[in-house]
């Protein structure tokens, strides 16, 4: 039997290094559901009722609403005591019209008569390494068309979350909250600096 040298473990660290980055979880929303407080109401209202979603053949397009001022999200901003460069405040604000996507999505959820949580329970069930690259294209400014193979991601996660919904179509709404999140995650990403350019 043929035997193999042992790999030095400075080759292996050298190899990790140079390795591409792996998903590191989910970023902590808290300073966007901060900023999202502090918007005027108008503003909320706009941020939900922009997002929309073209369904065509084999597949749709999101539309998130177009971003909050920058004035807008620079106070918002200072009522959290988040003291960000103005790319993190561009970030922000495209972070702000995700959370509005979200919001949306989740009261899609209710009033179909289920739970607005089983957006949270699906997304459990997402593959941190799909749900990082998803969310960060996502977050990125203009429309964004279905991609079949992020779509089969995000049934298979809804699927596996086993939800049990009596009202079918409230399926579409949870599958859409898991887009919105994700794009969450991704301008929080990037308002951090731990994701590439657009």
């Amino acid at each position: 039997m043929r035997k193999f040298a042992a790999i030095p473990s400075a080759i292996l660290f050298s190899i990790a290094l140079s390795a591409p980055a792996v998903a590191e979880g989910a970023p902590d929303l808290a300073p966007l559901t901060c900023a999202w407080d502090k918007l005027p109401p108008d503003e909320q209202t706009r941020l939900r009722d922009e997002f929309k979603v073209d369904i065509k053949d084999g597949g749709f397009t999101l539309h998130f609403a177009a971003p909050t001022a920058p004035a807008a999200a620079g106070e918002a901003a200072r009522a959290c005591q988040l003291n960000l460069a103005p790319p993190q405040l561009e970030h922000l604000a495209l972070g702000l019209a995700r959370h509005a996507a979200a919001q949306k999505a989740r009261k899609g959820v209710a009033d179909k008569g289920e739970k607005p949580e089983s957006v949270d329970v699906a997304l459990e069930k997402m593959n941190e390494g799909k749900r990082e690259t998803i969310g960060n294209k996502l977050a990125c400014p203009g429309p964004h068309d279905s991609v079949d193979e992020w779509d089969n991601s995000v049934k298979g996660a809804v699927r596996r979350a086993n939800l049990r919904f009596k009202d079918g179509r409230a399926y579409s709404w949870v599958s859409l909250g898991l887009y919105a999140v994700m794009a969450e995650e991704g301008a929080v990403r990037r308002m951090n600096g731990t994701a590439d350019a657009c």
